[in-house]
């Protein structure tokens, strides 16, 4: 399977419906559907990675092939993430939530900072030693839940039933949260050969 091309067109594929979704999205959707953009750059920034490396890769220790940028690239990855954090996260308070919805500049901007900041963490994902994914990825899962949390407890701020809410979580939940933990699961168990 060819997976950069994979990767290339399901990063716009994501980015695609990520645009039409804050477009045309109702509030709690817009709220919710963060991860696509950074989801779907992330993707992209990946791809780019890995397509400029050509045949440039190298084993390394936990026998995964790596681009060899990637080394170069590793004493820069801890700086792109944190980065990459303050980026994303002022923009996924609901106070400043309230304000995209009613300055639509301020709005292409949070869709254009989350795009960058999942580009850079996507560039710079291959650049860390197996056990740093695994904690950024835990790290990014209980953000996460936290976040279902603040939206849950913002509803009153914004006007939305409580019930609206909570049929939204769970879909997001059970829709994307649920099947992502599965994939990274089968990721950690191919790593440590229990399969």
């Amino acid at each position: 399977m060819n997976y950069l091309a994979l990767a290339k067109y399901s990063s716009l594929v994501i980015l695609l419906v990520s645009a039409i979704v804050y477009v045309f999205g109702d509030p709690i959707i817009k709220l919710l559907s963060y991860q696509g953009p950074i989801l779907g750059s992330g993707i992209l920034g990946w791809y780019v990675l890995n397509s400029s490396s050509k045949d440039k890769y190298v084993e390394d220790d936990q026998g995964e092939r790596i681009p060899v940028i990637s080394i170069a690239l590793r004493k820069y990855s801890i700086i792109a993430f944190v980065v990459s954090l303050a980026i994303i996260i002022p923009w996924l308070t609901p106070y400043m939530f309230r304000i995209e919805e009613e300055n639509q500049i301020l709005f292409a901007g949070s869709f254009t900072s989350m795009a960058i900041a999942g580009f850079l963490i996507g560039y710079f994902i291959s650049s860390f030693k197996f056990i740093e994914k695994i904690i950024i990825y835990s790290l990014g899962f209980l953000a996460d839940i936290l976040y279902f949390f603040i939206v849950y407890d913002a509803a009153n701020m914004f006007g939305f039933p409580e019930t609206i809410i909570v049929n939204y979580i769970l879909l997001l939940v059970f829709g994307l949260k649920f099947p992502e933990g599965i994939l990274f699961g089968v990721y950690i168990i191919k790593k440590v050969k229990a399969i």
